[in-house]
């Protein structure tokens, strides 16, 4: 095998992880033998398949999870995968100080301190015998050139440091790239601390890999990778994710700290060959393809449809809530070719929030969007964002008022609080918009993809955090939709929802 791709703990094990999965399809594509294995996907089985504790039945959590093809309840699925964390809370019991969840994982010292969890792993790591059991055997079989490994977020951190330490004893020289080294190379705080501890790190897209031809991009050319791990991704249908285009084509946000990347779009062909290329066994179970621009470019959509019509997928993904999605007939041609739900990040319900961060639309456009949407049969997951620098009480209320008047029209909610990116329009242009940038007052060297920030003296978040505590949530309209949205493996579950009016999954 030309390349071995290894995605460390932990990602959910709803789908393949992303970044892994695109950059393993582009070595295929490249005529690359490449295998991905997932050891996130493998832990989190290794655990749930141990003997039960009384009052627990995790296969039938497990079952529901796999083969529920008329489309997951909001109550059921809360109580499977309520059932799974009781199960691995045995991850803790087995290792103090350290918990799991189906989303992340937490060390017991601090995950922004590379060396601090560097010196903890020295000591002891619950990884061990997933190295041993699970990645030794693979590495014997297929004798990779070279083995990749994709840290993509911070929840992946801890287990990519002993990962990376194991394979150094075993004589494998192992490459580090992915979304997390790339983000805190170019907008973020620490890539030299973290190059102190993985000095294996590569931020390039990869295509150096394969090509030595200047200029191109490693997406030009997908094909699929063999997928090494034998254990099921947790869903009724396998997720498939795939990047129309990489960058952001709208480049306008204020405080979007990738608004100066290149927009890369992929080729159509390049999608086509990777379906094409997918093996019969998945074919047949209808995948959904999970959709990762930041932003859908609306020619690249309309590029996608006849594609996700050809090979019978479904499909998702985040969308900007502007007036090129309701012109025309975009929306009902997205749904009759498979859209199962939209990401909008309408982020706030007030016009002035919207105007001066430069967002490119108004609350009225977003709403038109919305109930479009609806009206379409897509599954509406909303997105908003609280706690912005020039954020006000009204502000606040606009937006409360935004989704009651829109309650049935809005499936799922994402409420997040403004986090200020180190490297952005607005975090360069502080002192204009009475930003106090702070800082972290620390005796060691952490990794940092945001400042700490306070206007006249306040913290935003901190009125923000009252507020949806005490107005927000109170609201019957938000709560009806706060308890339909699971906290735990959210999106592509979200998307294979039974929902009244909506298109069955």
């Amino acid at each position: 095998m030309d390349f071995l791709v290894l995605a460390p703990p932990v990602v959910t094990p709803a789908e393949p992880p992303s970044g892994a999965f695109v950059l393993a399809a582009g070595l295929a594509g490249h005529g690359a033998e490449t295998g991905l294995l997932d050891l996130s996907l493998e832990l989190f089985h290794h655990l749930l398949e141990q003997p039960d504790p009384p009052g627990i039945n995790t296969t039938a959590q497990i079952d529901y999870l796999l083969h529920t093809a008329a489309g997951y309840t909001p109550e059921r699925h809360r109580s499977a995968v309520g059932e799974l964390h009781r199960k691995l809370s045995l991850f803790a019991e087995a290792n103090p100080g350290w918990k799991l969840t189906l989303m992340d994982v937490t060390p017991p010292v601090r995950v922004h301190d590379p060396a601090g969890l560097a010196e903890l792993l020295e000591r002891g790591s619950p990884f061990t015998t997933l190295w041993t059991e699970v990645l030794d055997p693979v590495l014997e079989r297929h004798r990779p050139r070279r083995v990749v490994v994709s840290l993509a977020y911070l929840s992946q951190l801890p287990a990519t440091i002993d990962l990376v330490r194991y394979l150094r004893a075993r004589g494998v020289d192992p490459l580090v790239g992915g979304s997390l080294p790339r983000s805190l190379a170019s907008t973020g705080h620490g890539i030299e601390t973290l190059g102190r501890v993985l000095p294996e790190l590569d931020t390039s897209d990869g295509l150096g890999l394969v090509s030595n031809r200047p200029g191109g991009h490693l997406t030009d050319r997908l094909g699929w990778p063999a997928l090494l791990s034998r254990k099921p991704y947790l869903s009724a249908r396998p997720i498939v994710p795939l990047a129309l285009s990489t960058g952001c084509f709208w480049r306008r946000c204020r405080f979007c700290p990738d608004r100066e990347l290149e927009l890369v779009k992929v080729p159509t062909r390049a999608l086509d060959d990777l379906l094409a290329s997918a093996p019969s066994q998945l074919v047949t179970r209808r995948p959904v393809v999970h959709l990762l621009d930041s932003a859908m470019p609306r020619a690249q959509l309309r590029r996608f449809l006849p594609l996700a019509r050809q090979h019978g997928l479904g499909f998702y993904g985040f969308a900007r809530p502007g007036t090129e999605l309701t012109g025309g007939d975009l929306l009902r041609k997205a749904a009759d070719s498979g859209c199962l739900m939209l990401q909008l990040g309408a982020e706030s319900g007030s016009p002035d929030l919207l105007e001066r961060y430069d967002k490119g639309f108004t609350p009225d456009e977003a709403e038109q969007v919305i109930r479009a949407s609806a009206d379409a049969g897509i599954r509406c997951y909303l997105y908003l964002l609280f706690g912005l620098p020039a954020e006000t009480p009204d502000d606040r209320e606009a937006t409360r008022a935004l989704v009651a008047r829109n309650r049935d029209a809005i499936d799922f909610l994402n409420v997040s609080l403004f986090n200020l990116p180190r490297f952005c329009e607005l975090s360069r242009r502080a002192d204009e918009e009475g930003v106090e940038i702070g800082d972290f007052p620390d005796d060691r060297e952490l990794i940092r993809l945001y400042w700490p920030f306070t206007v006249a003296g306040e913290s935003p978040r901190k009125a923000a955090r009252a507020f949806l505590k005490q107005r927000f949530d109170a609201d019957p309209a938000v709560r009806e939709a706060r308890l339909r949205t699971p906290r735990w493996l959210r999106a592509a579950h979200l998307a294979l929802t039974k929902l009244d009016g909506r298109r069955g999954p």
